[in-house]
């Protein structure tokens, strides 16, 4: 199971009671928890490497009242925890969020300190907010302590009333367990069914793949469709490292739709290291914009499903990397290779309840 870090904001007496109950849940679904002291500053400083323990390959829970600028600094941070949980508190007594239907109907503000990286979620209810920053967080609610652990625990794909045993026996097919296995990880790690192997690793740096995909040399132009559903996704983004800085931007798009810009840090010992990290954000966000690439090539081995390929295609104003989700070979007569190509690799880890065909995981046909 997971390592699960817990701090909870000071807001009244009850801190202690709340934050001692999710830990609890969490070590019931045998997780490992480690629980930081109340107070505003412990999460932050743990999810952005301020502290002697590091964030890496770890999940975060943070208890608050109703504010967004934790979730929006927490989104913006591309090295910190690899997921975060934030769980919305109904027991203090607050008119706005006091309620079930205040969580899903109220829009939240501006805390006083929020800085830009909250600016894009206020005004917006939680479920709004949600699916801005679903790659990242996820907001829960509960209005008593033992509400906002059964949330939590739905939230991360476990079974409240049962502990992790349980929970597994009740997996009947080896997907929905990788399903539930894998919640929490999404946009860190792919899953994809190659021949009889299913493969689980993480998400490669696009920018050292050695397929190319390009109008002209290697592809039927006329087999060729794109689907590009939301115009709203980021278009320009603006990277910070030590004393350097660098973007990377789709021209196409911000011709297309005006441009919509993003600005993060990363860490990194090495700028190839910075560089690397940069363009695995950019794919990800790219993946918000639902953009799928469908077109047949010249037959060949080397297409494969889980494989980053880099796209030239004017035509059709593709200038970047996708990623193969779906790749069919065709020997008879004119030995030709169907493939479907998107931004980054599809979504893992939701609930088998939860499931739709947008969800699933590509397979070879």
């Amino acid at each position: 199971m997971a390592t699960v870090v817990v701090g909870c904001d000071r807001n009244n007496g009850n801190d202690s009671k709340v934050q001692n109950t999710i830990v609890k849940a969490l070590e019931k679904q045998n997780h490992t928890v480690e629980k930081l002291t109340i107070g505003p500053s412990h999460y932050a400083n743990y999810d952005w490497h301020k502290t002697s323990k590091s964030p890496k390959g770890k999940i975060g829970v943070y208890i608050i009242a109703d504010g967004i600028n934790s979730i929006g600094d927490a989104y913006d941070n591309p090295n910190g925890f690899k997921y975060n949980y934030f769980v919305v508190r109904g027991d203090l007594g607050r008119s706005k969020m006091d309620s079930r239907s205040d969580f899903e109907k109220n829009p939240i503000g501006a805390d006083a300190d929020c800085k830009r990286n909250c600016a894009k979620l206020k005004g917006k209810t939680f479920p709004e907010i949600n699916k801005i920053v679903k790659s990242k967080c996820m907001v829960v609610f509960g209005t008593t302590a033992n509400e906002m652990a059964s949330e939590l625990i739905k939230a991360m794909g476990g079974d409240p009333g049962s502990d992790s045993g349980s929970k597994s026996k009740s997996s009947s097919t080896i997907k929905s367990a990788l399903q539930e296995a894998l919640y929490g990880w999404n946009g860190e790690v792919e899953c994809y069914l190659r021949d009889d192997t299913i493969h689980i690793h993480k998400v490669k740096d696009p920018t050292a793949t050695k397929l190319r995909l390009v109008e002209g040399e290697n592809i039927l132009l006329e087999s060729c469709s794109l689907t590009d559903i939301n115009p709203n996704t980021i278009n320009r983004l603006v990277v910070k490292w030590k004393n350097y800085k660098f973007e990377i931007k789709d021209d196409a798009r911000i011709k297309r739709f005006g441009e919509i810009k993003k600005t993060i840090t990363v860490s990194s010992k090495k700028k190839s290291g910075a560089i690397a990290l940069a363009h695995r954000e950019w794919q990800k966000l790219l993946k918000d914009s639902g953009r799928k690439f469908e077109c047949k090539v010249d037959g060949d081995p080397k297409w494969r499903i889980g494989k980053w390929v880099r796209v030239y295609v004017p035509t059709f104003e593709l200038n970047g990397y996708m990623y193969i989700t779906k790749c069919s070979h065709d020997d008879d007569g004119d030995w030709e290779c169907g493939l479907t190509l998107e931004d980054y690799p599809p979504d893992l880890g939701v609930k088998p309840s939860q499931k739709t065909d947008k969800n699933e995981s590509s397979e070879d046909s």
